[in-house]
């Protein structure tokens, strides 16, 4: 059983650094191309006709994968001054309600972003030639990360607190 729990650790802690590399690579490249388009724009005046398109594109990619790897690592935004005051019980009954909340809320994008991406795959933006389901991509995807994620982050909220119950 140890050796299970410290391979689940050692995955976890690889698909973070991917997921992680990946949105700081997004970053810096949507920060690079709008310079570029900026400075054909205004320098040059030849603006780049996927100048909208790509950045966004990598936009919403860098969104949904932030989100999940905040979400890992458990740093998603959440107001906590309510919380502290609850006794350890009550805070585990509330984290857990909140995170099945969250569970249901996940489950309904996740089926409903499927009959819009199904949409999108019947057409090519112009700019680009790419598909319009790069855009929508992302959405289902990161509902599966942070599904997993907010699973993981339960399982070890009711672990801390039986550990601390024990000791």
């Amino acid at each position: 059983m140890s050796q299970l729990k410290e391979n689940i650790k050692l995955i976890d802690y690889w698909v973070d650094r991917v997921l992680y590399s990946i949105v700081s690579i997004l970053m810096v490249m949507i920060a690079t191309v709008v310079f570029y388009a900026v400075f054909l724009r205004y320098v040059l005046n030849e603006p780049p006709l996927w100048a909208e398109d790509v950045p966004r594109v990598f936009f919403l990619w860098l969104t949904y994968l932030g989100v999940s790897v905040a979400v890992n690592r458990q740093k998603s935004l959440r107001v906590t001054h309510f919380i502290e005051k609850f006794n350890p019980f009550n805070r585990l009954v509330l984290e857990l309600l909140m995170n099945g909340l969250i569970f249901i809320m996940l489950v309904v994008i996740f089926y409903w972003s499927f009959p819009i991406l199904e949409l999108q795959l019947r057409g090519n933006m112009v700019s680009t030639g790419w598909n319009y389901a790069w855009s929508y991509a992302p959405l289902p995807i990161g509902c599966v990360l942070m599904f997993i994620y907010f699973a993981k982050n339960s399982t070890l909220a009711v672990l801390k607190f039986l550990e601390e119950k024990e000791g």
